[in-house]
Formats: structure tokens, C-alpha cells, sequence
């Protein structure tokens, strides 16, 4: 039995509405991807200049340190706790690190909050490549739905960029476990991906239940 089954429940309307293809589906990822990666080293290389030089210069210094750590260590929470203590990095360098991973936590889901709430539930990608997001009934997502999905989305997405990327790989590669196509976001949503041009056809008819 489809995984989407035990997620779904009577009524639902997901049968009706036919799944984007996987290689729309893909590449509007993979654009989306590649733009929150831009946006994310961007944020690391312009939130430094909201601080003094000084910060700065001592959060460059802390980085290339970093590198020069085993990739084991990286993965180590303990050892880069007790690394960046050792480092006797100032209270702003600290202030600045903990900017920068609040805004990497926040980024993503935002970009795609925005996209959901904003652009009729098309991201950049979606929206290039004729892709929008709907309920499984058929309509607009509302603000929970959309809320849902994005933290998901955007969350996945930074894991993937990051070491711990298998609950992200997770999230998507559901999507390859039912017939829909709907990854974990969806599913827990409760939305479904469609080419843009069946969903104003399938809103309009919601409008105008005459048109049936």
C-alpha cells in the first residue's frame, strides 16, 4: 500500500490531480537548491560587515583555524564546543556565529514561506518550470498548510547542504514511495505538486462549480 495512504484521509481529492513530472519536479528543485545555497553563503560572507573590523577579522582568523581541523572533528559537537572555546574568541565573534546560524536556520523556510503565501504556492523554481503547490482537495493551501510545508521544506533543504543530510534525503526521496510524487512535506502539508496550468483550471472550477 502506497505510504501517502496512511497519510491521507477519505475524501481526499489527490486522485484528481495529476502529479508534475519527475523532471519538472527535479530541476525546479535543483534551481531552488542552487539559489538558497547562493543565499546562504551570501549571509555568511555579508553578516560579518554588520560588526566592527575587529569581529571580522577574529571570526576569518576562527574559519580558517576551522579547516585546518579533521573533517571528524567537524562532526565532533564536543570537540568544536571546546575548539571554539580554546580559541578565546571574543563575546561579538560569539554573537556574530550565533547570527549566522539563526539566519541559516531561518533562511530557508522563509524562502519558501514566501514563495507559498506570496506567489500562489510557487517558489522560484516552481514557478520557472510551470509547477504550483495545492491542497489535496483542490484549493489554495491556507496558512497552516503553507506553514507546515515550508518549515519541512526549507529545514530538508538545509540539512542536505549540510553533514547531517540524510533526514533531508529522507524528506524527498519519499516522494519516490507513492504514486503522487509528494515528498514528506507534502504529506504532512496535506498538498500535492501540479503543472500550473491544470491548477487554475481545477481553482476555476472550485469557483464555478457549473463549469463540471
Amino acid at each position: 500500500m502506497p505510504i501517502s495512504s496512511h497519510l491521507e484521509p477519505k475524501g481526499s481529492r489527490t486522485d484528481t490531480l495529476a502529479p508534475a513530472s519527475w523532471y519538472h519536479r527535479i530541476t525546479a528543485f535543483v534551481m531552488d537548491f542552487v539559489l538558497l545555497a547562493v543565499l546562504l553563503q551570501l549571509a555568511v560572507l555579508f553578516l560579518p560587515k554588520l560588526f566592527d573590523e575587529a569581529v571580522e577579522k577574529e571570526f576569518q582568523e576562527l574559519l580558517v583555524n576551522a579547516a585546518m581541523l579533521s573533517p571528524d572533528d567537524h562532526f565532533d559537537t564536543e570537540k568544536m564546543a571546546g575548539f571554539i572555546e580554546d580559541s578565546g574568541v571574543s563575546t561579538k565573534t560569539i554573537e556574530l556565529m550565533a547570527l549566522i546560524v539563526v539566519s541559516a536556520l531561518c533562511i530557508p523556510p522563509a524562502y519558501c514561506f514566501i514563495g507559498e503565501a506570496c506567489f500562489e504556492g510557487k517558489s522560484l523554481g516552481k514557478a520557472t518550470f510551470g509547477l504550483q503547490a495545492l491542497s489535496r482537495t483542490g484549493e489554495r493551501p491556507h496558512f497552516i498548510m503553507i506553514l507546515i510545508r515550508s518549515t519541512c521544506k526549507g529545514l530538508a533543504i538545509l540539512c542536505v547542504l549540510t553533514p547531517f543530510f540524510i533526514p533531508g534525503l529522507i524528506n524527498f526521496l519519499v516522494a519516490f514511495l507513492n504514486k503522487d510524487r509528494r515528498c514528506l512535506h507534502d504529506l504532512l502539508s496535506g498538498t500535492v505538486t501540479i503543472p500550473s496550468l491544470a491548477a487554475r483550471k481545477i481553482l476555476r472550477k472550485n469557483q464555478n462549480p457549473e463549469l463540471d
